[in-house]
C-alpha cells in the first residue's frame, strides 16, 4: 500500500473520530437525549477508528491496529447509555417454564 492511500485513509479516519468523539461525550454526559444526530456521531467515531484499523492493517503494522481496535469500547458503552441496546425481558424462562 502506498503511503499517500495510507496517509488518505488514516487522515480521513482520524477526522471522523475526532468530529464523533463529540457525539461520545454527549452520551457519557447525558447530553442531546433524544436526539438522533449524537446516533450519528457516535458512529462516525466508530466508522473513524475502523478506518484507521484497517489503514494499518492494509500497511502491515498489525501491532498498532491491535490496540486501536479498544478504542471501540467507548463508542459501545455510549450507546449502552443512550438506550440503544435494548433488552428485552423474557416472559418465560425455558428452563423452568415459568
Amino acid at each position: 500500500m502506498s503511503d499517500l492511500m495510507f496517509a488518505m485513509m488514516s487522515g480521513g479516519g482520524l477526522l471522523a473520530l475526532s468530529i464523533g468523539a463529540f457525539g461520545v461525550l454527549d452520551a457519557y454526559n447525558k447530553r442531546g437525549v433524544g436526539e438522533k444526530r449524537v446516533d450519528w456521531l457516535i458512529a462516525l467515531y466508530a466508522f473513524g477508528v475502523v478506518m484507521n484499523i484497517v489503514a494499518y492493517v492494509m500497511l502491515d503494522r498489525w501491532y498498532i491496529a491491535a490496540p486501536l481496535a479498544l478504542m471501540l469500547v467507548p463508542a459501545e458503552r455510549a450507546l449502552e447509555k443512550r438506550g440503544t441496546f435494548k433488552r428485552r425481558a423474557v416472559k418465560v424462562d425455558a428452563i423452568t417454564g415459568r
